[in-house]
């Protein structure tokens, strides 16, 4: 058996309220009630390296501090700017998060609507509020190029076992891909390479759960 079809084997589809029958300690997707571990979202359990996670199959991105995400303006303000992250809530870009030196009411001239950036989160709530910066690592605008949203569940099938899946796609497209822990992907290079490069990312995230999807892929970008 291959090492795609024993991963894919090994788990099993899982609703909420679910009980799982493991010795293993709860990991994400799970609760524990009167002693026993239960899933808490629709998806496939793993239980593997003493721990019994629940992949939920969908559902919005939950942001947590450290993740590197891809950030689209959906409003300026004058200090601040609002910023799509596929998240429940829009999440904040204040200016001092930022390289710039901007004016007060000047922040349209540095990141526009539309415009995409590549940021860390770097404070999440209790109220479930959570504000981005600009100032971390590699962060910085994102120029030019497509942006693609998978679900953020399927940004590891997407990157593959030791980064095999988006080498693989990297590789015969010629494309620079940059991905974001919340599924939003930005893709950039010649035209028609970015078009097959979005193309088997969607493949990926449309049948993330099928067998065989590496060699589907392969066939796929020998086009």
């Amino acid at each position: 058996m291959s090492e795609e079809s024993s991963v894919t084997s090994n788990r099993k589809l899982v609703l909420p309220g679910d009980l799982m029958e493991t010795k293993s300690k709860p990991g994400k997707g799970i609760f524990r009630s009167e002693g026993r571990i239960h899933s808490s979202v629709v998806g496939y359990s793993n239980d593997k390296s003493g721990y019994i996670n629940v992949n939920a199959i969908a559902g919005r991105y939950s942001p947590k501090v450290g993740d590197k995400i891809i950030a689209i303006c959906v409003e300026t303000g004058p200090s601040i700017w609002r910023m799509d992250i596929g998240a429940s809530f829009n999440s904040t870009l204040h200016h001092s998060e930022s390289s710039w030196k901007v004016p007060f009411g000047d922040t349209a001239r540095f990141l526009a609507i539309g415009d995409a950036i590549w940021a860390e989160i770097f404070m999440v709530d209790a109220a479930g509020s959570h504000q981005i910066s600009l100032k971390k690592d590699d962060s910085r605008k994102l120029y030019s190029g497509t942006i693609v949203k998978v679900n953020p569940t399927n940004v590891p099938r997407v990157i593959g076992k030791q980064g095999s899946m988006i080498s693989l796609i990297r590789e015969n497209t010629s494309t620079r891909i940059q991905i974001g822990q919340n599924g939003y992907i930005w893709i950039d290079g010649k035209g028609e390479d970015i078009a097959l490069a979005q193309e088997a990312i969607e493949t990926i995230n449309r049948e993330a759960t099928s067998e065989g999807l590496t060699k589907k892929i392969e066939k796929l970008l020998e086009k």
